[in-house]
């Protein structure tokens, strides 16, 4: 949000009264202005919620579990993978405890409560944390998991250089001025999965990208635009041509958007088809000092 000019007040008692209300005229003036500006631009281009989640803590003792109710004799979260399956992409399925195998599923060796690994605070209660479980492969929204089992963890807004920094996985481009100020636009790739493009938005100091507004994206040699947005299906795609690309550095004819030579124009066509959907479930990216970047899933409701 835009930042005021230092006002300089000269104390003088012969013009205290009046400047004193000059003063609060103009500052009420400015509020309004900028309370309008931030108005206009939340409902006009991305309208997501503020980031939900204000404390988080990180496991410490791998041994706590996460638990149905704030009981350690409730059912557990027990993650159960596809048996026998040759493929890189493998059905995983989560359950509690109590509920009954998964055909053709066996049990998972590895546990969810590794240490080092951080969930966002839902409530308190007792000697438990509920915390937030929810992710692309969970559909469980939340758990238990015992206090003993875990320690605080401090969060620090992101700096826009932290996220365009260089990455082989992740590119981000921020825009820095003008009616889409602090959106995001993200581009993930790797081999198996291939390219995702995603639009999002900065806001106090977390970046807020829903996932009705990603693109499955690609490149087409033989496409004469630059950049071609198809939201006729209900997944959105976005393919573009080589003068749009940067190689992956994975072979000939491998390549990547570059999100730095999107256009003004592109950019909004983008954006204007993104905004047209319910953002239903937002990835929330915070920063930790201790741990560098890490995605959180929210249910809008």
């Amino acid at each position: 949000m835009k930042t005021f000019k230092t006002r300089l007040f000269i104390m003088l008692w012969g013009l205290l009264i009046p400047m004193v209300t000059t003063n609060c005229k103009d500052k009420k003036t400015e509020e309004k202005a900028e309370t309008t500006e931030a108005t206009t631009k939340t409902e006009s281009v991305i309208n997501v919620p503020l980031p939900p989640f204000k404390k988080f803590v990180v496991v410490t003792n791998s041994d706590g579990g996460l638990y149905k109710n704030a009981d350690t004799n409730s059912p557990t979260l027990i993650r159960w993978d596809e048996a026998d399956c040759e493929s890189d992409f493998c059905e995983v399925a989560y359950q509690w405890s109590d509920q009954p195998a998964k055909p053709g599923f066996e049990m998972a060796t590895d546990i969810l409560t590794w240490e080092g690994r951080v969930y966002p605070v839902l409530a308190e209660e007792g000697k438990f944390y509920k915390v937030s479980v929810l992710d692309r492969w969970c559909d469980i929204e939340s758990a238990y998991i015992p206090k003993d089992c875990v320690g605080d963890i401090e969060i620090a807004p992101i700096k826009i250089d932290k996220l365009e920094a260089e990455d082989d996985y992740f590119k981000c481009r921020v825009l820095k001025e003008g009616k889409y100020k602090d959106i995001v636009l993200l581009e993930e790739y790797n081999e198996l999965e291939g390219e995702t493009f995603k639009v999002g938005v900065l806001s106090d100091g977390v970046v807020a990208t829903p996932i009705a507004y990603n693109f499955d994206c690609f490149w087409l040699d033989n496409q004469n635009e630059g950049v071609i947005v198809d939201d006729s299906e209900e997944s959105l795609s976005l393919s573009y041509n080589k003068s749009m690309a940067t190689p992956t550095g994975e072979g000939d004819e491998s390549y990547r958007i570059d999100l730095k030579k999107l256009s003004d124009e592109q950019i909004a066509k983008i954006v204007d088809t993104v905004t047209k959907r319910k953002p239903e479930y937002v990835e929330y990216i915070y920063h930790f000092p201790a741990q560098g970047l890490q995605t959180f899933i929210y249910m809008v409701k």
